[in-house]
């Protein structure tokens, strides 16, 4: 019996993708193992501070610097980690989970800042976004519904194979010239095309194995990757100029 959690996101060209979300025990660990090198950090501010208060006989720099150094830490753990490493911490990293935006883009800073602004209410008062995540199917805390973010599951896709005739091997935009597409299907070509690396990897493998499903059967013949649309998309674009 499959007991992973999967959760599909609709992306904005309206192509349905499922994910395996990442789980309590997991976002647990994950958080447990952040929260000891948090503690190494608090630690390491505060002896700085105080060896620096300490050398230079003015101990305000003590009773200022290490209650904000610790509030810098306690945070800008998470906030810039995720930031900046792509929904990352070092935590997330080692359990193989990250944070992405409800449609399953990277997120940037705002949605970091707003699920980190809710982390004191939903992990240490009470810890009431564990009971949050148990009843809701996204099992997303208040911060993740404050920063429109869900936590899924980072492991490595394998990326999928085709089998494909020796003919095939190597296509241009030539071997395109006889395929049609509607203006509708060329303008999703386009968009993802455009915006293809803004896609996690396992979203973008998924996107163009469905992609590449559809135009097989709508062309008859075998589309492999993205390779292929875009020679697919160069012919229509030549037929196009050259019409008008």
């Amino acid at each position: 019996m499959d007991i992973r959690s999967i959760h599909t996101i609709e992306t904005a060209e309206n192509i349905h993708i499922k994910v395996e979300l990442a789980g309590l025990a997991s976002r647990v660990f994950a958080f447990l193992i952040d929260g000891a090198l948090m503690g190494l950090l608090s630690a390491l501010v505060v002896g700085l501070f105080a060896l620096w208060a300490y050398v230079a006989k003015v101990p305000e720099i003590a009773k200022t610097g290490i209650p904000l150094g610790s509030f810098a830490v306690f945070f800008g753990y998470h906030l810039f980690q995720e930031w900046l490493w792509n929904g990352r911490t070092v935590g997330k990293f080692l359990l193989h989970i990250r944070v992405v935006r409800n449609n399953g883009q990277a997120i940037g800073f705002w949605e970091s800042l707003g699920r980190n602004l809710m982390r004191l209410l939903d992990v240490y008062v009470l810890g009431v976004g564990l009971l949050c995540m148990m009843f809701n199917r996204g099992e997303k805390r208040f911060g993740d519904f404050i920063g429109g973010t869900i936590v899924i599951n980072d492991a490595k896709v394998t990326k999928p194979t085709y089998q494909l005739s020796p003919a095939s091997a190597l296509l241009d935009a030539g071997e395109f010239a006889d395929v049609r597409l509607t203006a509708e299907e060329a303008e999703l070509l386009k968009t993802y095309l455009r915006r293809r690396k803004q896609f996690l990897k396992p979203a973008r493998l998924r996107l163009v194995e469905q992609l590449c499903a559809y135009f097989s059967q709508r062309w008859h013949r075998p589309v492999s990757g993205e390779p292929d649309l875009d020679a697919a998309l160069a012919a229509y674009q030549q037929a196009q100029s050259t019409s008008s």
